[in-house]
């Protein structure tokens, strides 16, 4: 029974399985071989960690939700399947008389349903090159058997489980397992074990992106830039937000991107002053601005990009005088950035520039006053995730971030009424160099007279569904 509870516990389940899928600009599996040996250099004497894939999420009746893998398990292993298990154990495990493992991943045996193959075991060995003595993969029906065998020894577990704190269901008020029963579990069958959260290890090598995680966020970047390239051109009054929300993702398909790295926020008029909206409901007037803050996700990697442009392709004087306060500030922000620099210093700059310009057109007095127009963070890393596992120290080569400083003015704010309901905030994806930084985004306009311009020109979303394989025309000037 103990031993039920624990392979519950450590999520091990016979559920719907995911299909991976393989591509030519996929990282190698040299490289996966190389973090997890990073890993484990990291890890206590006597210590095992063991990485979980996510499971599977219905979304309702007898549909799921569309496969997304855990983070930590996707860069050690490079297996995009639920219902898997790396185990990695630096003093090695006896497997039998020739295999001394330090690295085992288990997952489901090959079976073909109506979704196609899935990955297996040989899928395993020659794909993700878990083939030699020391790195190996096997069915899942071993795991039951050797999850035991490795623990009873073992004074230290890194372990994350993939759940949530608390799970509770109110009709029948019970709890159902959290974090707190696995930690309980896992004392009353390994009382020797101390509890580490896995994360500990991974962390610091995700921060620092290597050429090729690299390649792949750019192409995440360039997928986002296209989306907003097509949907400023397209963009005109009378349309609702969720028109050019539907452009920008068919751009991150068409592109080859499996998802988006967070919900598409595509906010006008009002929804402009709220950081988070994605609702994309609303219609668009004249003489609005809409922010679109977008991000494709590519293998796995995540870009992060945000523009604001005038529904009808001019700005306002007020919009425009805002406006250009905000890319200052994002110009003298990404100029900050080099190795050794702190991570604040990048906020600190922005707000210098906005609060100058605040104070310029009359709308605060005092710089400390610029956070009351600029609340949110103005930087934080891109990665597997979004928003990025990082820290505040210092800024290293190889790490991605991205700067967004932004302006809302709500209604009956302490200002001239002309400002009132204006929401700007303009986001770029920066690496950090040897010497400085590359802004990967650079493509996507962000100079007002550019961005004009560019919203001149006719888009797939002027046309209406159907006639998207006639010839588009140029709009005529304005």
């Amino acid at each position: 029974m103990r031993l039920k509870v624990i392979l519950f516990i450590l999520g091990f389940s016979f559920t719907q399985q995911s299909f991976g899928c393989f591509h030519d600009d996929e990282i190698k599996a040299e490289e996966y071989r190389q973090r997890r040996t990073s890993v484990m250099t990291k890890m206590d004497s006597g210590s095992v960690a063991i990485f979980r894939a996510n499971d599977i999420d219905n979304r309702n009746a007898d549909v799921d939700y569309k496969y997304r893998q855990n983070d930590n398990f996707l860069y050690l292993t490079g297996c995009n399947e639920s219902n898997s298990t790396l185990i990695l154990v630096p003093e090695g495990f006896q497997i039998d008389s020739v295999t001394f493992a330090k690295e085992i991943l288990f997952v489901r045996a090959r079976s073909k349903s109506w979704s196609g193959e899935n990955l297996g075991v040989e899928g395993a060995i020659e794909s993700l090159g878990f083939d030699g003595t020391t790195s190996i993969a096997l069915s899942n029906d071993k795991l039951k058997e050797m999850l035991p065998q490795i623990l009873q020894s073992k004074k230290i577990l890194y372990y994350s489980p993939v759940l949530p704190d608390v799970i509770f269901e109110p009709v029948t008020d019970k709890k159902f397992i959290t974090l707190r029963e696995v930690k309980k579990g896992l004392e009353e069958k390994y009382p020797n074990i101390a509890l580490k959260q896995s994360g500990l290890l991974v962390n610091e090598l995700r921060m620092i992106k290597s050429e090729n995680e690299i390649a792949l966020i750019q192409k995440a970047v360039n997928a986002t830039v296209a989306g907003f390239i097509e949907a400023a051109k397209s963009c005109e009054p009378e349309m609702y937000e969720y028109e050019l929300q539907a452009i920008i993702e068919y751009c991150f398909t068409k592109s080859g991107c499996e998802f988006y790295g967070f919900p598409s926020i595509v906010g006008s008029g009002p929804n402009t002053l709220l950081y988070h909206y994605n609702a994309n409901r609303r219609k668009m007037k004249s003489g609005d601005l809409v922010v679109m803050d977008i991000g494709a996700e590519y293998r796995g990697y995540s870009a992060d990009v945000t523009r604001t442009i005038p529904v009808n392709g001019k700005y306002s004087p007020e919009q425009k005088a805002i406006y250009e306060i905000v890319l200052s500030a994002q110009d003298s922000a990404i100029m900050v950035i080099k190795p050794n620099e702190m991570m604040n210093s990048i906020s600190k700059k922005a707000l210098e520039v906005i609060g100058n310009g605040l104070i310029k057109l009359g709308i605060i007095k005092e710089k400390e006053d610029a956070r009351k127009y600029c609340p949110h963070g103005i930087s934080h890393f891109i990665g597997l995730a979004v928003h990025d596992v990082g820290s505040m120290g210092k800024l290293e080569q190889g790490m991605i971030l991205t700067v967004e400083p932004g302006i809302y003015i709500p209604d009956s704010s302490d200002c001239d009424k002309k400002y009132w309901g204006i929401g700007i905030r303009i986001e770029d994806d920066v690496l950090v160099t040897k010497d400085g930084y590359k802004v990967l985004s650079q493509t996507a306009p962000k100079k007002i007279n550019d961005i004009e311009d560019l919203m001149k020109e006719k888009g797939i979303g002027n046309l209406e569904v159907g006639m998207m394989s006639k010839k588009l025309k140029v709009k005529s000037q304005k």
